[in-house]
């Protein structure tokens, strides 16, 4: 499917890396960002009201511009890599589509689908502590 080219917009990718601390605990952190070219809009339709329920409002389609090849790990996980940008994606990716590529990201990727062009599904991260997410004082 052809892509209109007003639609598309410039977003960032961060690659997910677990890491383990002191105590033998895992946290998940953040790579570099890495900029790409795709088109976004809100979750709808029969089919992922039916798959999401109530997280419905929480998700976003997002469609990659570019030519990519599939490659797998040693762990059996697919990597989605797009040979001309560098950029690589798997599930769990953090993406930045409404803050500044340097900021944490703000989705996660819970879905890629391989067509042509890719398309993920992204679901909305909880802000990190210590950021104001909007509204005003109560009372």
């Amino acid at each position: 499917m052809r892509m209109k080219r007003s639609r598309i917009k410039g977003y960032y990718c961060r690659k997910a890396v677990t890491v383990r601390d002191r105590e033998g605990g895992t946290s998940l952190e953040y790579q570099p960002s890495v900029p790409f070219s795709g088109e976004v809009w809100p979750a709808g339709g029969k089919i992922q009201a039916g798959q999401y329920g109530d997280r419905l409002g929480y998700i976003c389609n997002v469609r990659i511009q570019g030519e990519y090849e599939v490659t797998q790990d040693e762990r059996g996980r697919l990597h989605y890599v797009f040979p001309e940008t560098g950029l690589d994606i798997t599930e769990r990716d953090g993406l930045c589509l409404y803050v500044p590529g340097d900021a944490p990201p703000d989705y996660r990727i819970i879905s890629i689908r391989p067509y042509t062009p890719l398309r993920l599904e992204a679901e909305k991260l909880a802000a990190p502590s210590g950021m104001k997410t909007g509204g005003g004082p109560m009372g």
